[in-house]
């Protein structure tokens, strides 16, 4: 999530930015929900929670709760932990990664044999490499898992540590600021980086309980009664998303500015391509790059 208080130069956000729409492929192309209904888990949520905890193994409710953050408990319990009595944790994997090659194959086919996407995997990769453990329950999982040695797959593995990396730093920072889940999606939807009837229900939070949530940061001096962040909220929000930034720093810092630069560089017409063929409610990535 971004919020528009915060300058959008930095490295980790721009490759952030340019990253995320390949990775998003795994909740949007219907080629993954078919892998899923395929291993037993039909319906948008038994896909979305098994496929994205599926890398933790056979974990319960609460854990999935803690790690995702933002959703409401019930929502994540109504799923979890019984989607893995329909598919264990490995075939959710397996049918997760065959998704995502069919609906690659079906957006990119003509690139993915090329040049530069094995230069892009492999910048990746290493950007992955050096993602730290301790902290980092979603990022640790995913980089644990069995490398591919096809470059289109690397990429997407590699994408996805590097955004679950990138979120465990996020859940961090918002759990620095004292925001709970509601909380921390009322504040930014305040600030204008979310619109509130799509994220309200994409997280399965209730007019009520949303509305306590703008209580207490009402009562926290974070907004004020027009539902408009204060001073101080916006204040707190802008540190939640420099906090994130400042702890996904590591990978770039690894890979160093011209590794860093030109993965951009490779990434941000796939980026372009994958978000016009799928319709993902996502910015498209522009040229800048910050310094």
């Amino acid at each position: 999530m971004s919020a528009p208080t915060v300058a959008r130069r930095d490295p980790a956000r721009v490759l952030h930015d340019v990253l995320e729409p390949y990775h998003a492929v795994v909740y949007y192309a219907p080629q993954v929900y078919e892998a899923f209904r395929g291993v037993g888990l039909s319906g948008t949520w038994r896909g979305y929670f098994g496929g994205r905890a599926a890398p933790l193994g056979a974990v319960t409710a609460p854990v999935v709760t803690a790690a995702f953050y933002h959703f409401r408990p019930s929502v994540v319990a109504a799923t979890v932990p019984a989607v893995w009595e329909k598919a264990a944790p490995e075939k959710v994997l397996a049918a997760r990664l065959a998704g995502v090659d069919a609906a690659l194959r079906a957006v990119l086919g003509d690139v993915l044999d090329g040049p530069e996407l094995a230069e892009a995997a492999s910048l990746a990769t290493d950007a992955a490499g050096a993602c730290t453990v301790p902290g980092r329950i979603l990022g640790a999982a995913n980089a644990a898992l069995e490398p591919s040695s096809v470059p289109h797959l690397a990429l997407w593995q590699a994408a996805t540590t590097l955004r679950e990396f990138r979120g465990d730093g996020h859940v961090a920072a918002l759990t620095h600021a004292g925001f709970d889940g509601v909380e921390a999606l009322v504040s930014i939807t305040a600030a204008g980086g979310e619109v509130r009837e799509d994220i309200q229900a994409r997280r399965g939070w209730n007019d009520e309980e949303w509305a306590e949530g703008e209580r207490r940061l009402r009562d926290r001096g974070l907004l004020d009664a027009d539902g408009e962040l204060t001073p101080e909220g916006r204040s707190a929000r802008g540190t939640v998303e420099e906090l994130t930034d400042r702890f996904a720093a590591a990978p770039w810092n690894a890979l160093g500015p011209a590794g860093t630069r030109r993965l951009h560089t490779l990434l941000r017409p796939i980026g372009e391509r994958v978000i016009n063929a799928l319709r993902l409610p996502l910015p498209v990535p522009t040229d800048s790059y910050g310094s």
